[in-house]
């Protein structure tokens, strides 16, 4: 344009937005016209070349409506020639005509509708030749955005920005076209104002929300303040514009009643709001009718003149549209006397044909209110921005909103199973409320009342769904189809209506119901659909987003594609109707996009991004089996989709879906033996993936068959010296290792490496491998020096050859630290363990699952140092890792719920660590099947808690099916067999059988002398359980010879510093003292203590078991402070690592219990006892064996304190626990019958004491054979209650069968029989024979002096009873110097105020009343008696024997009236610990 003449700045900015509106914007318009026209028709209507033929075939497309409606429009545009068009006309045909307005994209029509606002509403109402600066920048620039987002060139609006003047000629031009413009807008105000003049100025509220259903609804309050807060969000960014938000979703997802809910609230809030005038209104989409029905409505509820509403309702010349159109427009008017408003439009289908009836964006009449559209027509919602929103309602219902629906709906409430059942239905409304109602109803029938949710939950998994939602369907007037009806209508009109959706269909019906990465989609429809290439990716992407039958999730694993449970099943239905769904064309199709998808990912991401296509991978061998089994199925394979299959199973493998691997290997092999024949090198590789999968799955036998025939093949067509021979030299090694052969896995494994070293050289990675391999070989055979040397020269290579900082440096360092672990030297093994986890970390992520590994690993340490609180930390990191990385119910998880199984053991907790072995068992059963190795490894570890918690029946269950499984799997010979015979024996063991017990214990020693050799340290382990077995029998030196067998081979392969070691140390220790060996049992305890404070160190657990053994053995020394120091220190320990609530807190303080027991300091142990019982009620239970120990040990406290009744009822309980859970043939059960004995002769009925004992007696017959010490305890006590009936030659039968059995078990200096001689010194003296009695009581004298020392209290005793023999003799002297004796040893060992003080004192005084020294004799007398009743209380039997004293020497001195005061006393006492019945009450 040339320049003729300077204007102001504010007359230039006018004459530029006049041209653009009248110039630029209408060239835009017309170029815009023919790229849609040209898009839509070319191939049918041909290419727009602005000629007569193309106006005609604009005109002949254009409704018979339309043509009259438009026909002065129509009269120039019929030409064809765009130049003649106007932009009312550009604007029409468009926006509005039949031809391109319907097809428009989302983006075309809103920018297009932008320019015809700019025109019609902004520049005809702009002040006549004059604009600012700004007010032109803010004109210019929203022409210069929609010509951007039209993809228009700007070049003209740019330097219309830079012109400073307009020749006169041009300009007048422009003038006449702004003259014309603003004429239009007049005419059209004028009519609009006759209109407005015509309407009422009332303005009523009303509020017209979607029809509800026939039942209630949910409140879904989280979203409908989600969708309302972004109500409020458009409002302030629309800019005074009418502001649209969209909810989308599938048929059921509650779309109308969300929109419904926000409604409500919206106009319960703006009518709050003083001076405002508001409404909300629904209009019914559906269809047509309905549409203008609603509109009816709404201009009746504005008020509209009736008489205008029914004119334009009752015309017969125009269509429905038309009469929405004018209906609209005589709303429109009243419309704008509202502060705001919100029209709800509800169930559109498809945006384009209902869009032309919704009030325009940008228009002023309608900017004060908002719309809320609910549709399925996702496609056609424009993009989100300042005046759009949308949001989707397809994933349904909250799940704290479906619950409470289902519970209000059904009448039932019940928790856990209404999230079950709502997460089964997806969440989505109208399917919980089917459900809902559906249940409710067959409940109404008193036939049915019991019928619930879990039996609502069967018959969806019998396929009966389309049932349960008839009852719904039948009487919703507001929704007349059900969920399956009408998501069912929904894939029907999208299969026919779009291909690319269907095929999506085909490939869904395939896979699982699960969650598929968007990419395998979109390789599927570019395999199956030609015309689609790479480079059509996104446009496949959006075309799948566009259909709200799919759910899209993003997160660090990809993007997915998913369906609702109840779209898949109507896509199966569907499907299965469709023979071609299911060709081998498609199924290869899908097999290959599955393949580029894996292939496309890089290595060291794979396990991560291919854990969800294991499902999908999964539901596909359903179909693959099947077409494999038809014959000519393989024609339509080459040879290279095998690798695909071969592919897909190893990404099945990486996942642990063993089956599923090995179908996919199958079917490669199936197809390598069609195309290469059966010689080939490549089905040898198919071979070795198959024995790997049958190794996976447990099947060892036939994974060697496998392995074998790849052998075969390899060794034939290829050199034996070949690095492919190596490999199947090695796999044929770990198949040889798992079946327990691990000589012949040595000999493969080291012709793997012979041919490695040869052909790679000795620097290798794979030479590396072989000599890791066979470091593991060499830890199972026990010679863990070799396996070190082996892994050592592991990590030297892949230093080398990978550098520090490699993947399989931490694996050569981690596989060190088990070795280092194995070996005792835990230090070193957690550094080695901490190298290899810094390496994963930085190599990899701290989310890896290699790094939950080493985590696992280390927390295994930590166990094993002690440290559980760390050693859980580390355990419950590599769970977290796994869950999130692997999914609930990966068999990775099922490792970490066993081993944190093993730690929550190990804390005390037995009833988490069931729970979590539990959930171990149950994924291992899911992914293996119940007669994997795995699962009886689950069985096993489950057996060891119930044992725990001392359901021996259960344990018993649990370790049969493990053993049955071994059996089957394995062979009855694998060392995995001895360990399920090791650990029935200790369940025997624990029931008292230990005849079997020795049974399963030799065949578990067989099994590993015959596998592993006879230097071993599982040898060691069989012959430390014979040892206990053999030590329970009584057989102290058959015990003995075992547990000496097993030191000397610990020492041999683990070293004398080696926890095991101690081990042995200990139980060596527990042997002497059954000996009666004491000083030797504590040498061992000793170096066991000495080994645990050196190793594991001073605060471990282990320390406080030495610690705790320790203290028994200086309990049986008699030395009791230091029994006692030592069991505080065990109990300090205990409470530090397991804190208070601990069982073995409870074993501290049960033992400190009985050393204040024989300190004589009986409340106090009674104090600790219970601690111990409240401890093990709280973590055993009431029922637990344990409780019967405790309850065991309370009563001889009780019966110690002379109150026999409450020892007799804590006895009761222990024996009536011991009955119940062991049987009434148990030996515990027999020790529960001796101790009532000892009650009931303490309360003088010999006869019932005579009857319990005889039951033990029986018991220990029965169970422990006539020659067990045990059996010789019950003659010794049936002895003491012959003895007490007056019928001392019984007494003195029994005490000498006792006496043969300890002489001839135990030999004749053992304590025990120390203390036969005393009991038989007891019997003589009764007899009269006080020769022999004194004989007897000084052979006990002399073997407690030889083996307790002189201080010993038991060395006391026997003074005591010899001062008796020798008084009773005649010799009081001597009696006196032996009672002298014994009171100085009780005095220095237990103290002045002890009982057993107290009782030498009363014997002191009965000699010297002997001797008439009368006042010396009461002296000790009284201070018998003050010790006495500070001690026991007034009432103790023990003070019976002194006041009966008291009584009877007080009457030799005459004083009768004291003498009747110490009568009395003893009445009292015998009366209120003996009952009035009692013999000596008479």
């Amino acid at each position: 344009m040339s320049l003729s003449k300077e204007y102001s700045k504010e007359q230039l900015n006018y004459f530029r937005i006049c041209y653009a509106t009248t110039d630029i914007l209408t060239e835009g318009l017309r170029e815009i016209f023919k790229q849609e026209w040209d898009k839509q028709h070319k191939l049918t209507k041909g290419e727009w070349k602005d000629e007569p033929r193309n106006g005609m075939d604009f005109f002949n497309g254009e409704s018979a409506r339309n043509q009259r409606r438009n026909a002065h429009l129509l009269a120039t545009m019929q030409n064809g020639n765009r130049e003649e068009w106007d932009c009312t006309m550009l604007f029409y045909a468009i926006l509005f005509s039949d031809c391109v307005g319907p097809s428009l994209s989302a983006t075309v029509r809103m920018n297009v509708d932008d320019l015809r606002n700019f025109r019609n509403e902004e520049f005809a109402h702009m002040k006549q030749g004059s604009l600012s600066d700004t007010e032109f920048q803010k004109a210019i620039s929203k022409v210069e955005v929609a010509f951007q987002g039209l993809c228009l060139h700007t070049v003209k609006i740019q330097d219309l920005k830079n012109q400073k003047t307009f020749p006169t000629e041009e300009l007048q031009q422009i003038f006449k076209k702004v003259d014309d413009l603003k004429q239009e807008v007049r005419e059209k105000e004028d009519q609009r104002q006759v209109l407005e003049d015509q309407l009422q100025k009332e303005t009523p509220s009303f509020c017209v929300l979607p029809p509800k259903p026939s039942h209630d609804i949910g409140g879904r309050e989280r979203e409908v303040s989600e969708i309302a807060e972004h109500l409020r969000e458009l409002k302030e960014s629309s800019d005074n514009k009418l502001s649209c938000l969209y909810i989308s979703g599938n048929p059921g997802s509650g779309k109308s009643q969300l929109a419904g809910l926000v409604a409500k609230r919206y106009f319960d809030e703006i009518k709050e709001i003083p001076g405002s005038s508001s409404f909300v209104m629904t209009l019914n989409a559906a269809s047509p009718d309905s549409l203008l029905e609603s509109y009816v409505s709404f201009a009746r509820h504005l008020k509209c003149p009736d008489y205008s509403v029914m004119e334009i309702l009752s015309s017969k010349d125009w269509k429905v549209e038309e009469k929405i159109t004018y209906l609209k427009m005589l709303i429109a008017v009243k419309i704008s006397c509202y502060t705001s408003w919100l029209l709800v439009v509800d169930n559109v289908s498809t945006m384009s044909s209902v869009h032309v009836h919704l009030p325009e964006a940008g228009i002023h009449t309608w900017a004060r209110g908002q719309m809320l559209i609910t549709t399925q027509d996702i496609k056609s919602i424009p993009p989100k921005g300042s005046c759009v929103n949308h949001i989707s309602a397809s994933k349904g219902m909250e799940p704290d909103d479906a619950c409470p629906l289902l519970a209000k709906l059904s009448g039932i409430k019940d928790s856990e199973l209404l999230r079950k059942v709502a997460q089964k239905l997806d969440y989505q409304p109208l399917a919980l409320a089917g459900a809902a109602v559906f249940v409710k109803g067959i409940r109404q029938d008193k036939a049915s009342k019991h019928f619930g949710w879990n039996e609502y939950l069967k018959m969806l998994e019998k396929g009966k769904r389309k049932a349960t939602e008839d009852t719904l369907a039948c009487t919703n007037p507001v929704y007349p189809h059900s969920m399956t009806q009408a998501i069912t209508l929904a894939v029907e009109r999208l299969m026919s209506s779009d291909e690319i959706v269907k095929h999506l269909f085909t490939l869904l019906s395939l896979c699982a119901p699960k969650e598929l990465n968007v990419d395998v989609a979109i390789n599927y429809i570019i395999n199956v659909l030609k015309d689609y290439h790479e480079e059509d990716k996104e446009l496949i992407r959006m075309k799948l987003r566009n259909c709200s039958l799919f759910l899209f999730e993003d997160d660090q694993g990809g993007y997915f594609i998913r369906v609702h449970q109840v779209v898949h099943d109507a896509i199966k239905i569907m499907m299965s109707n469709c023979p071609e769904s299911q060709t081998p064309q498609v199924v290869n199709a899908v097999i290959t996009s599955f393949d580029e998808f894996i292939n496309d990912i890089p290595q060291l991401n794979r396990r991560l991004d291919t854990m969800r296509l294991v499902p999908h991978l999964k539901a596909m061998t359903v179909v693959t089996d099947e077409l494999f089994a038809k014959a000519n199925f393989l024609q339509v394979h080459d040879k290279d989709i095998s690798q695909k299959y071969e592919n897909l199973a190893h990404i099945c493998k990486m996942h642990c879906e063993y089956n599923v691997a090995k179908t996919y290997f199958a079917h490669s092999l199936t197809i390598k033996l069609e195309k290469l024949g059966p010689e080939h090198v490549d089905v040898a590789r198919s071979y070795n993936n198959l024995a790997s999968s049958y190794k996976d799955l447990g099947d060892l036998e036939k994974a060697k068959e496998y392995q074998q025939r790849a052998l075969a093949i390899t060794l034939d067509k290829l050199d034996p010296e070949h690095v492919h021979v190596a490999t199947s030299y090695n796999n044929l090694a770990l198949i040889y290792q798992g079946l327990g052969d691990l000589q012949q896995a040595k000999e493969y494994q080291q012709r793997a490496l012979a041919i490695r070293l040869n052909k790679l050289g000795p620097e290798h990675v794979d030479v590396a491998t072989s000599y890791h391999n066979l470091a593991l070989i060499h830890m199972g055979l026990g010679d863990l020096r070799q396996a070190k040397e082996y892994q050592q020269r592991a990590l030297a290579i892949t230093l080398h050859e990978l550098g520090p900082e490699h993947v399989d440096v931490a694996r050569s360092y981690g596989n060190l630290a088990l070795i280092y672990q194995s070996l005792g030297d835990l230090e070193q093994a957690k550094e080695y363990q901490q190298r290899a986890l810094a390496i994963t970390l930085d190599t990899l992520s701290p989310e890896h699952v290699d790094v939950a590994t080493r985590y696992n690993n280390l927390a295994s340490i930590y166990d094993d140092l002690g440290d559980l609180e760390q050693a859980k930390e580390y355990q419950e990191r590599a769970l977290a890792i796994a869950l999130d990385k692997l999914g609930h119910d990966h068999v990775y998880v099922a490792t970490s719920y066993n081993n944190l199984a093993s730690i929550f053991i190990s804390l005390g907790d037995l009833e988490k660590a069931k729970e979590y072995q539990e959930r171990a068992l149950a994924i291992r059963l899911d992914k293996f099947g119940p007669e994997h190795v795995d699962v009886a490894t689950s069985y096993n570890n489950l057996a060891s808690i119930y044992i725990g918690l001392g359901d021996l029946e259960k344990a018993k269950e649990y370790q049969q099916r493990a053993l049955a499984i071994r059996l089957d799997k394995l062979g009855p010979e694998h060392v995995d067999l001895s360990t399920s015979y090791n650990n029935l024996a200790l369940i025997y063991q624990g029931q008292g059988d230990l005849e079997q017990a020795k049974k399963y214990q030799q065949r578990a020693l067989a099994i590993t002398l015959e596998k592993l050799g006879p230097e071993h340290v599982h040898v060691a382990r069989s012959y430390n359980n014979l040892a206990s077995i053999y030590n329970g029998l009584g057989d102290f030196e058959q015990a003995k010879l075992y547990q000496q067998r097993a030191l000397v081979i610990k020492l041999e392969k683990l070293g004398p510093e080696h926890a095991d070691v101690a081990r042995s140390y200990n139980n060596l220790a527990s042997i002497y003292i059954g000996l009666g060996d004491l000083e030797q049992a504590k040498e061992y305890q000793q170096l066991a203590l000495a080994i645990r404070l050196d190793k594991p160190g001073p605060e471990h657990v282990d320390v406080a078991t030495s610690y705790n053994n320790l203290a028994s053995i200086y309990n049986a020394l008699g030395d009791l402070e230091q029994a006692k120091e030592y069991q505080q220190r065990a109990l300090a320990i205990r409470l530090d690592k397991f804190g208070p609530e601990h069982v073995d807190v409870a074993t501290s303080y049960n033992n400190l219990a009985s050393i204040y027991i024989g300190l004589g300091d009986l409340e106090k142990a009674k104090e600790y006892q219970q601690r111990a019982l409240a401890i093990r009620l709280d973590k055993l239970g009431p029922e637990h064996v344990d409780l019967s120990t405790s309850y065991n040990n309370l009563a001889l406290i009780y019966q110690g304190q002379g109150d026999l009744e409450q020892a007799k009822k804590y006895q009761q309980r222990a024996l009536a626990i011991t009955l119940e859970k062991l049987g009434p043939e148990h030996v515990d059960v027999a020790r529960s019958y001796y101790n009532l004995a000892s009650i009931y002769n303490g309360l003088g009925d010999l006869e019932q004491a005579k009857e319990f004992q005889q039951r033990a007696l029986a018991i220990r017959l029965d169970k422990l054979g006539p020659e067990h010490v045990d059996v010789a305890r019950s003659y010794n006590n049936l002895a003491s209650i012959y003895n007490g009936l007056g019928d001392l030659e019984q007494a003195k039968e029994y005490q000498q069968r006792a006496l043969a059995i300890r002489l001839d078990k135990l030999g004749p200096e053992h304590v025990d029989v120390a203390e036969t001689y005393n009991n038989l010194a007891s019997i003589y003296w009764g007899l009269g024979d006080l020769e022999q009695a004194k004989e007897y009581q000084q052979r006990a004298l002399s073997i407690a002096l030889d083996k307790l020392g002189p201080e010993h209290v038991d060395v006391a005793t026997s003074y005591n009873n010899l001062a008796f023999i020798y008084g009773s003799l005649g010799s009081l002297e001597q009696a006196k110097e032996y009672q002298q004796r014994a009171l100085a040893i009780r005095l220095d060992k237990l103290g002045p105020e002890h009982a057993h003080v107290a009782r030498s004192l009363n014997n002191l005084a009965l000699i010297y009343q002997d001797l008439g020294d009368l006042e010396q004799a009461k002296e000790y007398q009284q201070r018998a008696l003050a010790i006495r009743l500070g001690k026991l209380s007034p009432e103790h039997v023990e003070n019976l024997h002194v006041v009966s004293h008291f009584n009877t020497k007080h009457l030799d001195l005459g004083d009768l009236e004291q003498a009747k005061e110490y009568q009395q006393l003893a009445l009292a006492i015998r009366l209120d610990k003996l009952g009035p019945e009692h013999v000596h009450v008479a």
